[in-house]
């Protein structure tokens, strides 16, 4: 059931009348279970995975609380348990193939296949989503919620597949308070819902057959249509990425819950470290929260910093399909971050006095010129494998 089904605004407009006939602890009930519903529709054998892993979490996450006995052992274990998963089912293959590759180019031929897993629905969202319970509860920002909570918080329909992704403490208190939704809420939970109908069915799914086209028969085409190919897929994946959030947003704000933003304008920004924090802003802030800072952020000297923002956006990239494609596309958005880095550093050693920010407009503009561009070179590595991208890319850029 995709969010852009009429089958999503059947379940959508239950949700809303039961919202209105069953308020209260009922109606939080009611909305787990229509999740549940909505969740079971596709593949009801998924729920074989996701609930383990919630009872799994809703156990864990009472140990982890500090000063618990072991805390940071029962932390670590949830934490490797969850990873594990999302591991086994969505990057086993890549793995398998990683090892093979390896092996082959030291002379070694492996009979190594990994088995075909389907990945369960939204596995990446609600192991992220899972991680951050559990390391919030460990760090003793959250208490542990109930199991119908907990559940909820992973499952709630608008969210489970596409996200925005969620804070616990901004959405369980919403679930403590139930209500009826107020008519601003209607209103507002209406107009996303139509922007993001427009932005995934108008513009993005009409322009994505006429940009697979051409990257499926590249050499059919010159240089100019490459890369006006290219500007296509840079608007499909906004108007996707960010419609089915609108819709996601609305929905939930229909139903009387606010779940962040996602996406502010990212192609308007003026470097690359703007547009990341304009991009997809709560996968952003997980992987800065959850990954970056661990690996030690900025605090160890500008290599180990290096490192850790190559590696934050690899994952990055492999969070978003289990091919070798989108963990380069992640890495090449980690050099671009070092790149920038090392030009402001550089720019704050040669003009110590100039505040950022600060330049003419027509810099910003050439500035925010070529930033688009360089997300639009890494879109074409995100689109295809990387032994069609590069030709691809050696077109556009006229190399070969």
């Amino acid at each position: 059931m995709t969010l852009n089904s009429w089958s999503y605004g059947l379940l959508l407009a239950v949700a809303l009348f039961a919202s209105w006939l069953v308020p209260g602890w009922a109606g939080t009930w009611v909305l787990l279970a229509l999740s549940i519903v909505f969740y079971a529709w596709g593949t009801p054998s998924d729920l074989l995975v996701l609930a383990p892993l919630l009872l799994a979490v809703h156990a864990i996450a009472r140990r982890v609380q500090p000063g618990q006995p072991h805390a940071r052992r029962w932390l670590g274990f949830g934490v490797t348990l969850l990873v594990g998963s999302l591991v086994y089912y969505k990057y086993l293959g890549l793995l398998a193939e990683g090892v093979v590759g390896g092996a082959h180019l030291l002379g070694f031929d492996l009979p190594l296949a990994a088995p075909r897993l389907q990945a369960p629905l939204g596995i990446s969202f609600f192991v992220f989503l899972l991680i951050h319970y559990l390391v919030e509860v460990g760090r003793g920002s959250v208490q542990p919620v109930g199991l119908r909570d907990e559940s909820l918080f992973v499952l709630f329909f608008p969210t489970v597949v596409s996200g925005p992704l969620k804070r616990i403490e901004a959405f369980e208190p919403q679930l403590r308070a139930p209500g009826r939704p107020i008519p601003d809420d209607l209103h507002e939970g209406l107009s996303r819902i139509v922007i993001g109908l427009a932005k995934k069915m108008v513009v993005a799914d009409q322009l994505a057959p006429l940009c697979a086209r051409v990257f499926a028969k590249p050499d059919r085409y010159e240089w100019v249509e490459l890369w006006l190919a290219s500007y296509g897929y840079a608007l499909q994946i906004y108007f996707d990425f960010s419609g089915y959030s609108d819709i996601a947003i609305g929905s939930a704000r229909l139903l009387g819950f606010r779940v962040p933003e996602n996406f502010d304008y990212p192609y308007f920004r003026t470097n690359i470290a703007q547009f990341w924090r304009h991009w997809h802003m709560t996968l952003t802030g997980w992987i800065l929260q959850y990954v970056y800072i661990p690996l030690g952020g900025n605090r160890r000297g500008e290599i180990r910093s290096n490192w850790n923002r190559f590696a934050a956006m690899a994952l990055c990239g492999l969070w978003h399909g289990s091919a070798f494609h989108f963990a380069v596309w992640g890495m090449y958005h980690g050099v671009l971050l070092n790149l920038y880095h090392a030009y402001t550093r550089l720019r704050a050693r040669l003009r110590p006095s100039q505040p950022q920010g600060s330049a003419h407009p027509a810099v910003r503009f050439a500035s925010g010129l070529l930033t688009f561009h360089a997300v639009v070179v890494g879109w074409v590595l995100f689109a295809v494998d990387l032994d069609e991208a590069l030709p691809i890319l050696g077109r556009m850029l006229l190399l070969t």
